[in-house]
């Protein structure tokens, strides 16, 4: 599960000081709007939301679990929070207005 991970930038280019810059706003203000630019222009939004989506769907299919149903549904609200799921809201919301 953990063996595509998301590369950043290479430190020193232009599109890591632009996420770097992007996610301290982000770490700051926490606005989803910040994620998004800073995801955008570091050039990983597509990997970003692969991986989200496919770890969304992994807990969503064990939701229903009696046994672990709770723990995955807190992954998910986790996964919501993150600068990843706060782009991938943003987007949402960009792409129906």
């Amino acid at each position: 599960m953990h063996n595509n991970t998301i590369t950043v930038p290479e430190k020193g280019t232009y599109q890591w000081q632009l996420f770097d810059y992007w996610s301290d706003e982000f770490r700051t203000t926490n606005a989803d709007h910040s994620a998004y630019i800073a995801l955008n222009f570091a050039g990983v939004l597509d990997a970003c939301r692969a991986k989200f989506q496919a770890l969304i769907k992994h807990h969503r299919q064990h939701v229903a679990d009696q046994v672990c149903g709770q723990r995955h549904s807190r992954a998910i609200a986790r996964l919501q929070a993150t600068m990843s799921g706060a782009a991938m809201s943003y987007e949402s919301c960009f792409r129906q207005h």
